[in-house]
């Protein structure tokens, strides 16, 4: 088998985040990467080899950039991948390029270049003796009628049915489902419902629940002011059964937070997402929740059970340990970075 290099080169430090341990990667069989992001090595690497790959591409076949959101736009033998939403968001310009990626998806707008970016698992520890629940993140209200009135009239059939967002009969209802805005309703819905069920949460689970984010403070007296750190948010992660409510850009079970739950050796508790059962296989039952009342028995059993909770997280990081998950992934954007 031929090597393959993957090259890393984009401008914004902020970025590497949205990566988690992806960039930690060095080799995969015959896949090679080089981690050439944010500004120092970028400038001082990363446009050497832009350069290069760019203008020589048939000489550098083997080599593929991979560029974020836009920083730089990228053509050939290379790969945009853009974190801040689905193809929605993409500019006019940047749209019709078929090199570009997403990692988010959802009813509204099948991606055709779609990326999974597994966990990258080293050494997971187990759960704390008495774990706590976690959720860290902010929320926006928006104000939009439609949605406060979709939201009055469908409250109790979400709390039953975290799903129901996802299917087309239900914008149907509202003749919404063509409507040129949908997309930006749906992100405000999805806040809204994550903004109730961690209100719902606080009442139930009191002091065995930790909520992290400055705008909680004047609605859960207990939760905590963000905090960006990266090793604050793993210690938070780390031992303690962690809530995701899936990204509000989309319905696809792997994402920035959810991954990095799970490589911070966090206990994924996740909504179900449209992959649930592909990505989570035999696990996917006790791993994810569909309603309120799901959620709570669930979190109620693991508070309780520590052999349920030990067998949980035990199971979870199997399911992550094959490093052939991150091969395919690669292989797909070598792929990729060939259609322009």
């Amino acid at each position: 088998m031929k090597k393959k290099f993957f090259f890393f080169v984009f401008k914004h430090r902020h970025r590497r985040a949205s990566f988690n341990n992806f960039l930690q990667i060095k080799k995969v069989n015959n896949f090679k990467i080089y981690d050439l992001s944010g500004p120092i090595k970028y400038f001082l690497f990363g446009k050497i080899i832009i350069f290069l790959v760019q203008n020589f591409n048939n000489i550098f076949k083997n080599y593929v950039l991979i560029s974020c959101d836009a920083e730089p736009i990228l053509l050939k033998n290379a790969i945009n991948i853009w974190f801040g939403g689905t193809s929605h968001k993409v500019s006019q310009t940047n749209k019709l390029l078929k090199n570009n990626c997403h990692v988010f998806e959802n009813f509204i707008k099948k991606e055709e270049n779609l990326l999974k970016l597994y966990p990258q698992i080293y050494s997971p520890s187990y759960p704390l003796k008495k774990p706590k629940v976690v959720f860290v993140g902010d929320f926006t209200i928006h104000n939009y009628r439609v949605v406060r009135r979709i939201w009055r009239e469908e409250k109790k059939n979400i709390f039953n049915n975290f799903e129901i967002i996802e299917k087309k009969y239900f914008w149907q209802k509202y003749n919404l489902d063509k409507d040129i805005d949908i997309q930006t309703y749906y992100i405000a819905l999805k806040d809204l419902m994550r903004f109730n069920l961690i209100l719902e949460l606080s009442k139930i689970l009191k002091d065995n629940f930790i909520v992290v984010g400055s705008k909680w403070k004047p609605h859960i007296k207990s939760s905590l002011k963000s905090n960006y750190s990266t090793k604050y948010i793993q210690s938070l992660y780390k031992g303690n059964i962690c809530i995701d409510f899936g990204s509000k850009w989309g319905n696809n079970s792997l994402y920035p937070r959810s991954v990095n739950i799970i490589e911070s050796e966090g206990i994924l508790l996740q909504s179900k997402q449209s992959d649930t059962k592909i990505i989570y296989h035999k696990n996917f039952r006790d791993m994810t929740y569909n309603s309120l009342t799901e959620l709570v028995k669930k979190i109620t059993i693991l508070l309780n059970d520590n052999k349920k909770t030990n067998e949980l997280y035990v199971n979870q990081y199997k399911n992550f340990k094959n490093k052939n998950l991150n091969y395919k992934t690669l292989k797909k954007i070598y792929l990729i970075s060939k259609k322009n």
